[in-house]
Formats: C-alpha cells, sequence, structure tokens
C-alpha cells in the first residue's frame, strides 16, 4: 500500500493513513502528540511574545497590531547570527550568511539580546532574516542528514510535512500517484507549484529524463537555493524559482502576493503539473490566479494534479469521530465563502473548501475536472483513499 501524507506542507511530521485496526493505536498516540505540539506551540506564542515586548521597552517602539518587522538587509549594525559549534562560538553577519558552510550540530540564536527580540519567528521557532532579495530562515539546532548523496537540512525538510526518514518514500509515492491518475512520459515537461526541498524533483529525474523539463517554484527562498546548488547544478533541465509571496508560515518576510508571479513557462507548453497541498495554504484569489496560470501553460493534452481538503457533511463528521490527523484537523472556523480554517490564528495554516466553492474556482479559472475527486484519507471517511488530501484531475476547459 503506497503511504499517504495528509498534510503536505505543515512543518509537523505526518503519517500514514492506517488501516481500521491500526488506526485506533495512532489515533491515541496521535492525541498524545498533538498535545505535546500545542504545549511547545504555546510556549513558543509567549517567548516570542515575551522577546517582543521586550524589544519594545528597550527601544520604545509602539508595536502595531498584525505588523512584520521590517525584512534586515546586510546593513543591520549590530545584528549578529552567533554559531555554538563543538562547545566553540563564532559570530556572523547577515551578510555572510549565504557563503557560510553550517554543521551538523550547530546551534544558532541572534545577538545581541535587542536583536534577537526584534527578529521574526515563525510558530516552528525559526528565526527569518532578509538580506536584499535573499530569504534566510534559521533553525535554532542545524541538523544535516546525508540520503542518496545529498545533504539535507531538517529544517526545510520538514516544511514539506515530514522528515528527512520518509523522504524518499513520500516523493516516490508523489510520483507512483502522477503515474497512476496522469501518465508520465520520458521527454515530458513537469511543473511543480510548491516544489520545496525539491523531494518530487529528486524521483523525476529518471522519469523524465535528460529530453524533459523540470519547473520548480517555492515562496522558501532557501529552499529553492538548495534546490538550485544541489539538483539544477547536477541537471540541467531542471530550473527552481523562489516567488518573493509573502506567507505567514513559509515566507514571513515576503514582499509580494502571488498575483504578482506568473508561471515561469510559455503558453501551452507543460505537459503536468502538480501543486501539492499548495491549495490548503491559500484562499480563494491566490487559488483562482495559480488555476489561471495553470489553465495558460498547459498543453491541450496537458493534466494538472490539485490537492486540497474537501469541506463536507461527510468529511467533517468523520474527521470529528475518527481524529486520524495529528494536527487535529476539524476545520472548524468559517472564514469566507465556501472556505474553513483549521486555526483562526493561523489561518492559512490549513485551509479547506466546499466542492461548491472548488467547483466555482475551477470554472473561474477556465479549467475543467476531468474526473471525480480523488479521494483524500485525512478525514478517516475512507477506507480506500488515493491520497492524502483529496485530488482535483484538471484540464484546460475547450474554449
Amino acid at each position: 500500500m503506497i503511504p499517504f501524507q495528509i498534510h503536505r506542507r505543515l512543518p509537523l511530521v505526518r503519517r500514514p493513513f492506517f488501516q481500521r485496526d491500526e488506526a485506533i493505536a495512532a489515533r491515541d498516540a496521535a492525541y498524545a502528540e498533538r498535545d505535546l505540539l500545542r504545549t511547545e506551540r504555546d510556549r513558543l506564542r509567549n517567548e516570542n511574545t515575551s522577546l517582543r515586548a521586550e524589544r519594545d521597552a528597550l527601544s520604545g517602539a509602539v508595536p502595531r497590531p498584525g505588523a512584520h518587522p521590517i525584512p534586515l538587509s546586510a546593513d543591520t549594525g549590530a545584528l549578529r547570527v552567533q554559531v555554538t559549534r563543538s562547545g566553540s562560538q563564532s559570530e556572523i553577519s547577515p551578510d555572510m550568511l549565504a557563503d557560510f558552510q553550517f554543521r551538523s550540530g550547530d546551534e544558532l540564536r541572534i545577538t545581541p539580546l535587542e536583536s534577537e527580540a526584534s527578529v521574526h519567528r515563525t510558530p516552528d521557532g525559526h528565526y527569518h532574516l532578509a538580506v536584499g532579495t535573499q530569504r534566510y530562515r534559521l533553525p535554532t539546532r542545524v541538523v544535516l542528514t546525508a540520503i542518496n548523496g545529498y545533504l539535507f537540512p531538517e529544517h526545510l525538510v520538514v516544511l514539506t510535512g515530514a522528515g528527512t526518514e520518509t523522504l524518499d518514500v513520500f516523493g516516490k509515492a508523489h510520483v507512483a500517484s502522477y503515474m497512476k491518475f496522469m501518465g508520465l512520459q520520458a521527454g515530458m515537461t513537469f511543473l511543480e507549484i510548491g516544489c520545496g526541498i525539491g523531494r518530487d524533483a529528486l524521483q523525476l529525474i529518471d522519469v523524465i529524463g535528460e529530453q524533459g523539463r523540470f519547473i520548480g517554484i517555492d515562496v522558501t527562498w532557501d529552499s529553492i537555493e538548495w534546490c538550485r546548488k544541489n539538483i539544477a547544478a547536477r541537471h540541467g533541465n531542471f530550473e527552481f524559482h523562489h516567488f518573493d509571496v509573502t506567507h505567514e508560515l513559509y515566507n514571513p518576510l515576503g514582499l509580494k502576493s502571488s498575483l504578482d508571479f506568473a508561471l515561469p513557462a510559455k503558453d501551452h507548453s507543460v505537459d503536468r503539473i502538480s501543486a501539492g497541498s499548495v491549495f490548503t495554504h491559500l484562499f480563494e484569489d491566490e487559488i483562482v490566479h495559480y488555476m489561471k496560470e495553470i489553465a495558460r501553460v498547459l498543453k491541450p493534452d496537458g493534466l494538472a494534479y490539485a490537492t486540497f481538503f474537501l469541506y463536507s457533511t461527510e468529511t467533517i463528521a468523520a474527521a470529528r469521530r475518527t481524529n486520524v490527523t495529528h494536527n487535529n484537523l476539524m476545520f472548524a472556523y468559517p472564514f469566507a465563502d465556501g472556505c474553513f480554517v483549521n486555526d483562526s490564528g493561523y489561518p492559512t495554516g490549513a485551509v479547506a473548501f466546499t466542492n461548491e466553492a472548488m467547483q466555482r474556482m475551477i470554472s473561474r479559472a477556465g479549467l475543467r475536472l476531468v474526473r471525480p475527486y480523488l479521494k483524500g484519507a485525512w478525514s478517516g471517511l475512507h477506507s480506500d483513499p488515493d491520497d492524502g488530501q483529496e485530488v482535483a484531475i484538471l484540464a484546460a476547459a475547450p474554449a
């Protein structure tokens, strides 16, 4: 059985979908894990609040509700990244980050204290710094894992929703699903929206071959840089593009909206597109924009594989009854017409749409459903799910 990922981009560990007999034990473990994660989340939120309060006391600044710190540039004055390695400490300025060789086990913090308090931190505890167009995501501890000849930073891998231990397994499972439901051939052009650190890209190298083309897009600058240095440098037919789109979890210092970017491909030039757990973190206007771009770049016989959370009476009832997900997906908060969010504090952490809303967006974008939605595992509704989330297989609508 192919393992499924329930939520592809939350920075938490995902589980495969379990059969019914295993689901009860998994659910109990998930409850315990959820409680630990909630405790850690609350601790980080409180720590962040305390640090900001201390910063404001030191600077005399009055914080604006919902305001992000001004992105930092190379002339950040006294701000330094302190690196503790094997008991020794060194400090580097933000403009040295691009060339600094971090090692597994390095412990990071921002100094001095008043500078640390001014730096944006996401709920996972990562620091965020901007140096010109570069967007750095720094963990408090660096973990590097060697897999298949590549050295992966764990803090970027978990943004895909799982750790390095399942990177290869889930990448292969995704490509198997693309093969099954869309078909793949050597020489195809494949575009991935939300490519992350290249989990699927690595599995597609041999599938599309040297005559094929891969185009990867993501809002996390560090992930794109990793892909450029490690994948594109070895495979000239693979390219990666950073969209500096602001997102509260994945690119909090981004300066633009998804609406500012076009997919980097010519009209009617792409055979296959994947958008795995992308629409689960966006709202209607941005989704419709991406869908319109998908319609523009798809070849007449091209297909797109777009995952999403389907909000229905059946899925929500099943989710409340089984609670098979580690992050307690219930979507209890109405947000917009046909749109529900799971966490009112971080709305884009997980977003679900009704069938009516999905159909509306697909129609607005000039796309069509090729087949009924693939069944998602996240709610526990289906004993034979096709993917961790529901999937819309899309093609361009007739002119």
